[in-house]
C-alpha cells in the first residue's frame, strides 16, 4: 500500500540530515578505531626504514619446495620424513637443534625444535616462535579419483611451503642480531587423517612449556600453505587479535594490502584480507589455548578461484608446479620484516593471558578439514546495520512529527 508523502520543513529536514551525518561519522569512526592500529601489550614500529635490508629469497625457498617433494611424502615416521630432518639439521649450524620423538593415538612423530638465543639471555628474555609443519597427509581424501584418494599426497604446499619459508628464515635470522630469542619449530603430524582433526606436534610442544616459557613467549605464528601462486592470505580464527594487530600495518608496508599504498606509494595487490575470517584449526590452536598470543597465517583457498578448504588442498595436485617463488618469498618477507622490527616483542614479558574473550572459541568449533566458516567484520556488519536501523527511524519519526505539526496547524 502506497503512503501519502509527508512534506518535511526545512528546519525538520535539517534535524534530519544532521542526525543521520552524526550518525554515519560515528560508525566510520568505529571501524577505523577497529581496523588500525596496533594493540597492548605489542606497540606500533616502522618497517619502511626495514625494507632495503630484507634479504629472504624466494627462489631458493622455492628450492627447499622441490628437495622435500623429491624426498617422496614426509609421513610421520617414514624414511622420507627422516631424510628431512637430517638434511636440515646439517644446515641448522649456527642454532641449537633438538628432535623430541612422541607417539600418541598410535602415531610416533618427532618435533624438530631450532633456538637462537641472544648473548644477554635470561629467563625474562622474549621468546618468538615461528612454526610450520614439515609432514604431509598420508590419504589424498579430497582428490577427484576415487581410486587413488588411499594414497599419500606430495604436499607441495601443504607441508612443504612452510617449511620451506622456517628453513630460509634460518639463513637469515642469525645476521639480524636480535635482542631476543627465537626458535623456529617444524611440528610432525600435523595432518594426520584423524576425526576430530588434531596437531600431535603442536599439542606435545604445548605441553612441555613451563609457566616461565608461556610468560615470556610474546608471539607464535604459523606458517602454512603459503606458496599458492594465487596467494591470498586473510585474518583466520581462533587467535590473537592483539597479534593479528601487528601485521596489517607489516602486509601494508609491503604493499600486500588492496587499496592501501605501500611504502613506495604503491597501491598494493591484494594478497593479504583482514577483512575475510576464516575459521581453521591448526598448529596456532593449542599455543593460543594456553594463553600464548597465537595466530596462523595460511591460505586455505588453494588455487586460482579455490573457495576455502577446495581447489587442491588434499589432493594429488598439490605438486610443486602449483607453488611460486614471488608467494614464498612475498610471506617470508612479512614473517622477516616483523623479526627485525621487533614488531612481535613486548617490552616486558607478559603474564600468562587467557585467550581474549571474543577469540575464545574451542578447537571443536573451529574448522576441522571437512567443514569451513567465513566471516567479514561480523561486529562491524552488526554495527552498521543497527546505526542504518536507528537512522531510518530517527527520519520516519522525523515525518510523522512534522505531519501531525502540519494537520494540527
Amino acid at each position: 500500500m502506497l503512503m501519502p508523502k509527508a512534506e518535511v520543513s526545512q528546519p525538520s529536514r535539517l534535524a534530519a540530515t544532521t542526525a543521520i551525518v552524526l550518525l554515519f561519522f560515528m560508525s566510520n569512526t568505529a571501524i577505523i578505531g577497529h581496523s588500525t592500529g596496533v594493540q597492548s601489550p605489542f606497540e606500533s614500529v616502522e618497517p619502511c626504514p626495514m625494507l632495503e635490508q630484507l634479504e629472504f629469497n624466494g627462489s631458493a625457498a622455492n628450492a627447499s619446495v622441490h628437495w622435500q617433494v623429491d624426498l617422496g611424502p614426509r609421513i610421520p615416521g617414514s624414511n622420507a620424513s627422516a631424510a628431512l630432518r637430517e638434511g636440515f639439521k646439517e644446515n641448522l649450524t649456527q642454532w641449537s637443534v633438538e628432535e623430541r620423538t612422541y607417539t600418541d593415538d598410535n602415531v610416533t612423530f618427532t618435533n624438530l625444535i631450532a633456538s637462537l638465543q641472544p648473548e644477554q639471555f635470561n629467563e625474562t628474555t622474549p621468546r618468538v616462535v615461528i612454526v610450520a609443519h614439515y609432514d604431509t597427509r598420508e590419504v589424498a581424501d579430497r582428490d577427484p579419483d576415487q581410486n587413488r584418494t588411499s594414497e599419500p599426497i606430495l604436499g607441495a604446499n601443504d607441508g612443504a611451503s612452510g617449511t620451506a619459508v622456517l628453513f630460509e628464515l634460518s639463513r637469515i635470522i642469525p645476521t639480524m642480531n636480535l635482542d631476543y630469542e627465537v626458535e623456529l619449530l617444524w611440528t610432525d603430524a600435523e595432518d594426520v587423517n584423524r576425526t576430530p582433526h588434531r596437531v600431535f606436534g603442536a599439542e606435545q610442544w604445548v605441553a612441555r612449556q613451563t609457566p616461565v616459557d608461556v610468560s615470556r613467549t610474546s608471539a607464535f605464528i604459523v606458517v602454512d600453505m603459503v606458496g599458492d601462486a594465487d596467494l591470498q592470505l586473510t585474518h583466520t580464527w581462533p587467535g590473537s587479535n592483539a597479534l593479528w594487530s601487528t601485521i596489517s600495518p607489516l602486509a601494508t608496508a609491503l604493499g600486500m594490502v588492496e587499496n592501501e599504498s605501500d611504502c613506495y606509494g604503491i597501491n598494493g595487490t591484494g594478497t593479504f584480507d583482514m577483512k575475510t575470517s576464516i575459521g581453521v584449526t591448526d598448529d596456532h590452536v593449542p599455543a593460543h589455548n594456553i594463553g600464548i598470543p597465537a595466530i596462523d597465517l595460511i591460505d586455505i583457498q588453494y588455487g586460482e578461484g579455490a573457495l576455502p578448504f577446495e581447489g587442491y588442498w588434499h589432493t594429488h595436485e598439490d605438486t610443486p608446479d602449483k607453488v611460486s617463488a614471488e608467494s614464498l618469498q612475498t610471506v617470508g618477507r612479512l614473517v622477516e620484516l616483523g623479526l627485525r622490527t621487533n614488531a612481535w616483542v613486548t617490552q616486558n614479558a607478559p603474564l600468562p593471558p587467557s585467550p581474549e574473550v571474543e577469540d575464545q572459541t574451542s578447537t571443536s568449533n573451529a574448522v576441522s578439514s571437512t567443514e569451513s566458516e567465513i566471516e567479514t567484520l561480523p561486529l562491524l556488519g552488526t554495527i552498521a546495520l543497527s546505526l542504518t536501523i536507528i537512522a531510518c527511524g530517527l527520519i520516519a519519526f522525523l515525518n510523522m512529527w512534522v505531519g501531525r505539526l502540519k494537520r494540527s496547524i
